[in-house]
């Protein structure tokens, strides 16, 4: 004779992620790396801020991770007032460590490819024929030129 499994209920996910074990502790993780991000970013000047991320702190030590070696010179100069703030904000850190992250560039983004549809083109062709010289006109022309057969024969 077979055993029936208990049905498995539904818990709200707030309530697994607040759990003590697992994901409950990665969500505590987030939530303190949170807060003393907050505090760090309080205590950086203005411009240093967005350039700054940082890295789960391991035995006292906090990681700051920078874009560039210009940042990490002038953070490293702040060290020691950080390390001071950060303990009258109750955080025990001892030691600050700047490492250059070097991230990989954007790849380009590809070239824009609108089309008119071929009534707008004819519209635009009929606008630009009425018009007297102008710059609104010559500005037609290029449009009309660039959207006709793919943008390499002249209208």
């Amino acid at each position: 004779m077979k055993r029936r499994k208990a049905p498995r209920v539904a818990r709200p996910l707030n309530a697994l992620l607040s759990a003590s074990d697992g994901a409950g502790s990665l969500l505590a993780a987030a939530e303190q790396l949170g807060r003393l991000e907050r505090d760090v970013h309080a205590l950086l000047p203005a411009p240093l801020t967005a350039s700054v991320r940082l890295s789960p702190p391991r035995d006292g030590a906090l990681v700051f991770l920078v874009a560039n070696n210009a940042l990490a010179a002038r953070l490293r100069q702040q060290t020691p007032s950080l390390i001071e703030g950060l303990a009258k904000r109750g955080w025990l850190i001892r030691t600050i460590k700047i490492r250059v992250s070097i991230t990989a560039p954007e790849p380009p983004k590809p070239p824009k490819e609108a089309r008119l549809p071929r009534q707008g083109l004819v519209s635009l062709r009929d606008l630009r024929d009425s018009l007297e010289p102008s710059p609104l006109r010559d500005a037609l022309a290029r449009l009309v030129a660039r959207h006709s057969y793919g943008g390499t024969r002249k209208p």
